[in-house]
């Protein structure tokens, strides 16, 4: 599996760079949720989109035990000052945080757990705005609010 990991670090470095020329703020990554949906989409994998707005699960087999991957998809209000090729395109916001990279390494573990047999499920959770409450309250995608009462 390492082997095979090493063969997609040029696929992951790309995906990691596309989604950190192109940052999105909270609830607004309809770009990055396209290309996740996407990826996953190609390998196969179920997708459902439009989790907590821009959210996107995938689900890696059926039945079994459930083990869960998630990434964070959002990017901060901050102008990029560095000077790389794939630097922000979008004045004022950038991926600060390494969401970029947790989008990239989630998508390759799926490229990873696609091609083997496993028992059971996973399921990538690609999740929007982790830090701030939607405007019912709730930090998507899984429905709790910042006070951990279910409002969903």
């Amino acid at each position: 599996m390492l082997d095979r990991a090493k063969e997609l670090q040029g696929e992951l470095i790309r995906l990691r760079r596309a989604i950190h020329r192109h940052p999105e703020l909270g609830f607004r990554e309809a770009k990055t949720a396209a290309l996740i949906a996407e990826t996953l989409e190609s390998l196969g994998i179920k997708v459902q989109t439009g989790i907590a707005k821009t959210g996107v699960i995938g689900y890696l087999r059926e039945g079994g035990p459930v083990v869960a991957i998630r990434a964070d998809m959002d990017a901060l209000p901050i102008q990029e000052l560095n000077e790389v090729p794939y630097r922000s395109q979008v004045p004022g916001v950038m991926h600060a945080c390494g969401h970029d990279a947790h989008v990239a390494m989630a998508l390759g573990a799926a490229m990873l757990l696609e091609e083997i047999e496993l028992e059971g499920e996973v399921r990538f959770l690609f999740q929007p705005s982790e830090e701030d409450d939607d405007e019912e309250g709730k930090v998507e995608p899984c429905g709790w609010s910042k006070r951990g009462l279910w409002r969903g």
